[in-house]
């Protein structure tokens, strides 16, 4: 095949990297992590792909020009996002963040452990659906918990708020270390970077980023077996864990590819054969399958609300556990022009940054909490942001105006006004 196509985003990758490097601080930016999740996750299964004799030279030629139109997109959309105005602001007692954040902790971490005492036949599927799909949703509310109070330590020390980030902790914990989730592990670590970087301006050496890509490439080759041995079997079995032959899972990548992006190239190929594009009926339908209850609507009235859509993948079918990649849905919606997805969620990502570096405690808690979901519209689906946003919008937006002080006359946040 004619390899341009993989070199010209390859460069443009590294490109984003570099530049994010550069200056202390710019490795927070969005685009900084779409380029990062590129070189860890999308490049390392193409040169399997590109060598393949059942995959055309279109078809992959195809997938790599609008996957770098896509990764481009989220530059030029974060350049255009930091010029607009920023958010609207509020004052907030540091008390009742505080509660709401205990609040909040306390009920996550129920869910929590209503979901890790499932019986092993429903929590360790591969999909997950029903009652444990239930409790995750709430199981999230701990880290809404979690980023507050990060905030409100990162402002001001206090017992309280570190009593809150060390049992959410806890939970955190469990998910990284036992269930081997690079997601969790990723968003522990940003939301504590972040924190600190908007409130004092600490930053993270050079070096412990560029070790964090190194490490999330290694996460992906061993995190399949570091959960079969940890987490998925009947007993932990620690010494599998030495056991994992990362050289060979590398080797076995850059000879066979990877699953996502060989879904994201058969999906693309389809949808611009058949021009059966989707419009984002797609974004509609995942909203209401996760936020309308089968449980208690019941499954037929769920399924009434969705529209009848056809694969992108046409006859195939992906293996379980396996993603699209949000290139693939963003083709299968508008065409070439669905990297304008990636555009507005750069945009948004942007707006939110700018406000946050400017003080604005709501759009501080938000980007915390949106940095891996906007990790997940590269990997996984481009609606994985929005319905993160709804989700926040249901359970922390109350937890935020309860603690918000109305036509406060001092600015920014307040330490216990008034008790």
């Amino acid at each position: 095949m004619d390899w341009s196509a993989l070199w010209i985003l390859t460069l443009l990758c590294f490109g984003m990297l570099v530049y994010g490097l550069l200056v202390p601080g710019r490795f927070y930016h969005f685009p900084f992590f779409a380029a990062g999740i590129f070189l860890s996750f999308i490049l390392p299964q193409l040169p399997g792909l590109a060598n393949s004799r059942f995959i055309s030279d279109e078809a992959l030629t195809k997938t790599l020009l609008f996957s770098t139109l896509c990764l481009a997109m989220c530059g030029i959309g974060w350049r255009y996002g930091m010029r607009a105005r920023p958010m609207k602001d509020h004052v907030y007692s540091e008390d009742h963040l505080l509660k709401a954040a205990a609040v909040l902790s306390v009920i996550g971490a129920y869910f929590f452990y209503k979901f890790g005492h499932l019986p092993d036949d429903l929590r360790l599927k591969g999909q997950l659906t029903g009652l444990p799909v239930a409790y995750l949703f709430f199981a999230r509310l701990l880290t809404y918990g979690l980023a507050i109070a990060l905030v409100c330590y990162a402002r001001r020390s206090s017992p309280l708020a570190l009593g809150i980030i060390l049992f959410d902790t806890i939970f955190y914990l469990d998910r990284i270390v036992i269930a081997g989730r690079r997601g969790e592990t990723a968003e522990f670590c940003l939301m504590i970077a972040l924190a600190f970087w908007f409130q004092r301006r600490w930053v993270v050496p050079r070096i412990a980023v560029v070790a964090g890509l190194f490490f999330a490439i290694v996460g992906m080759l061993g995190a399949a077996e570091y959960r079969q041995a940890t987490y998925y079997g009947a007993t932990r079995d620690w010494s599998a864990v030495a056991d994992i032959n990362l050289a060979e899972n590398w080797n076995r990548l850059l000879k066979e590819g990877g699953p996502e992006m060989t879904n994201a190239l058969i999906a693309i190929n389809y949808i611009d054969e058949t021009h059966e594009f989707d419009y984002g009926i797609e974004h509609w339908n995942s909203m209401v399958f996760t936020f309308v209850p089968a449980q208690i609507f019941g499954p037929e009235f769920k399924k009434s609300l969705m529209i009848p859509q056809d694969s992108m993948f046409g006859r195939y079918t992906p293996g379980v556990g396996e993603t699209p990649t949000g290139m693939a849905d963003a083709f299968a919606s508008f065409w070439w022009f669905g990297c304008l997805k990636f555009f507005l969620v750069a945009y948004l990502m942007a707006r939110l940054y700018m406000s946050a570096m400017k003080g604005n405690t709501t759009a501080q808690t938000i980007y915390m909490l949106s940095a891996v979901q906007s990790i997940l519209v590269i990997t996984h689906f481009t609606n994985e942001i929005v319905i993160a946003w709804v989700h926040m919008a249901i359970f922390l937006g109350p937890a935020l105006y309860y603690a918000r002080i109305p036509n406060a006359p001092f600015s920014k946040f307040a330490v216990n006004p008034g008790g």
